[in-house]
């Protein structure tokens, strides 16, 4: 067994074989195109285990909040989007990313792994017009209160969550206290577990309407 497949066994996510050569050719892809692109700062078994199991480890935790359309912001090389994409079939998937040479990589992919439930947007967060049950982002900013504004802005406005990705409690913790008050926000912060990945990441789920 692979590190893939091994890993998402111990997140007790288990895939058909369809799932997981999509997800393989994906890496694939990424590997192909890193060099030239500069998509993400990792290759081999640290690609997967960084960015690939990284990102699933939100699969979970999206089942439980059931949006059935989601913006991934500033989704780079379409993380977490495309592989959350390839394992929730049943919810549509808006990749958000200004880079015009990263929404290039990002159309490609979607072609090439035939995924109908996925759109990109070349774009800015400020300047989108949708709204979204869900909006997830990995890396992409800390949480701030202009962002926390802008979010909200794009977020429907019965239950609008946002899902991000998170390293250390301690950051969370400072980046959250820094905050505006909102008696009508509700946090709450899951520790997960990514498989062969020795680093403290967390979910925060936030409820802003």
């Amino acid at each position: 067994m692979g590190i893939l497949e091994n890993g998402l066994a111990r997140m007790g996510l288990t895939p058909d074989a369809a799932k997981v050569a999509l997800l393989e050719k994906y890496i694939a892809e990424l590997e192909l195109w890193n060099p030239r692109y500069g998509l993400v700062n990792a290759e081999g078994d640290d690609l997967i285990i960084r960015h690939i199991l990284d990102s699933l480890a939100g699969v979970k935790a999206m089942q439980g909040l059931g949006p059935s359309l989601v913006a991934d912001i500033g989704s780079g090389a379409g993380l977490p989007g495309i592989p959350l994409a390839i394992m929730l079939p049943h919810i549509r998937f808006h990749l958000v990313e200004r880079s015009g040479k990263r929404t290039g990589f990002l159309r490609n992919i979607i072609l090439t792994l035939g995924l109908t439930n996925v759109s990109v947007l070349e774009e800015s967060m400020e300047n989108l017009r949708e709204k979204y049950e869900l909006v997830t982002f990995r890396g992409f900013s800390p949480f701030e209160n202009k962002l926390i504004k802008q979010l909200k802005k794009i977020l429907c406005e019965e239950k609008g969550t946002v899902l991000a990705y998170k390293g250390r409690q301690k950051q969370i913790d400072e980046e959250l206290e820094a905050l505006e008050d909102d008696p009508e926000r509700e946090i709450s912060i899951m520790a997960v577990d990514v498989p062969f990945l020795e680093e403290e990441r967390h979910l925060v789920i936030m409820h802003l309407h």
